[in-house]
């Protein structure tokens, strides 16, 4: 490690300020000169008075600003922060932050950002609506042991990730904006911006570079789009012929869903066609109801979803008796059976959590279902 980089770690964990750390980051051409004429001087006297020099603005960058911010409990600092540690500056949608190399205790704030350090391989130790996240994911936390912080779209519980002694805090601007100050005195924090989900791709690579995981997350996107191929080779020249439409079955409501959300970015990589009223981008899908990757569907057009394929997600029921009966009274409405999907039995039921929103194990998830109903289905007609 350069002189450089030793004395950005060796104040990292001396301020427990994080505006003490904004101060150090705007000063640390400055500082490291000091620390290079601290190092190389003769001068006994000189050296003296330069190594004054240096301790008096490192503590000044201490304690000089956010004097109204309460102190961090230093009970609650990791024993394994008592040493310096490698770090590096991230740029990120608030700013640039000083975060550790390889961070060892991270904890995520929002739900769709949870399958990054899952696929990146980083030890996550709390993370938001878990349960539902794992069952999604196909995963036991036994194993991974990681703290539920709350549910998935409740307000930051800031005390319950106080107790897991992060050292990495991971969300999106949109929902933790206002909380960013007190995020950052607990730990380092970055928020990526992903205002949809299909902005998932957007956000990835600036989450694994606050990981430390650049050449793992290379590796992934390497397999997703070389699957990509793979399905558009195996389709052929049924790859512009077939027409997939994606709904999104809730209660009381018939959601469409278009080319710019998670599954469409998915799809439209696949090289697979959209019905024309799902081939809107977000500014078009958010003029026609005001969500930016979807519009309900009454039952009167119904013809909006039909395709030469359908996957179906059933999504907010209180459980499997809800979910069959809303599905029957779909299938019960006068223009379901007209529909051309639904002559030609394409309608295919699919996991709900992966072709919502997430990552990349979510996304090759709806690969996995993209080769099945249509690589490996064609290929036993």
């Amino acid at each position: 490690m350069n002189s450089k980089n030793t004395f950005l770690s060796s104040v990292f964990f001396f301020c427990t300020d994080i505006s003490a750390i904004a101060l150090l980051k705007a000063n640390v051409q400055s500082l490291s000169q000091l620390l290079y004429l601290v190092h190389f001087v003769n001068m006994p006297k000189l050296k003296f008075y330069l190594i004054v020099l240096l301790t008096l603005l490192v503590v000044s960058a201490c304690s000089f600003f956010n004097p109204k911010l309460p102190k961090r409990d230093i009970s609650l600092v990791s024993s394994n922060q008592t040493s310096a540690v490698e770090v590096h500056l991230v740029q990120h949608a608030m700013g640039q932050t000083l975060v550790p190399v390889h961070p060892q205790r991270v904890v995520v704030i929002q739900r769709w950002l949870v399958q990054i350090p899952l696929a990146l391989g980083v030890k996550l130790v709390g993370a938001p609506g878990l349960a539902l996240t794992l069952q999604g994911l196909g995963l036991d936390n036994k194993q991974l042991g990681i703290e539920d912080i709350g549910a998935a779209f409740a307000p930051t519980n800031l005390e319950k990730i106080m107790t897991l002694k992060p050292d990495l805090i991971l969300g999106t601007v949109d929902e933790n904006r206002d909380n960013y100050s007190l995020l950052s005195h607990i730990a380092p924090t970055v928020l990526v911006k992903m205002p949809n989900s299909g902005d998932w791709k957007e956000s990835f690579m600036p989450a694994a570079n606050a990981l430390g995981q650049t050449e793992t997350a290379k590796r992934l996107i390497d397999k997703y789009n070389a699957r990509i191929a793979d399905f558009k080779e195996k389709m052929g020249s049924r790859l512009k012929k077939t027409q997939v439409s994606v709904v999104r079955l809730a209660p009381k409501l018939i959601h469409a869903t278009t080319k710019s959300s998670f599954s469409g970015v998915i799809l439209e990589d696949a090289g697979l066609i959209r019905p024309p009223s799902q081939n809107l981008d977000a500014k078009g899908t958010k003029k026609k109801e005001g969500s930016p990757v979807g519009y309900s569907v009454s039952p009167e057009v119904l013809s909006q979803i039909d395709g030469d394929v359908l996957f179906l997600l059933r999504y907010g029921f209180k459980d499997a008796s809800e979910s069959n009966s809303a599905l029957r009274q779909l299938m019960a409405e006068p223009l379901w059976s007209k529909l051309n999907v639904v002559r030609h039995g394409e309608i295919h039921i699919v996991d709900e959590f992966c072709w919502l929103a997430g990552s990349y194990l979510s996304a090759n998830r709806v690969l996995d279902d993209l080769f099945t109903y249509l690589v490996k289905e064609a290929q036993r007609i």
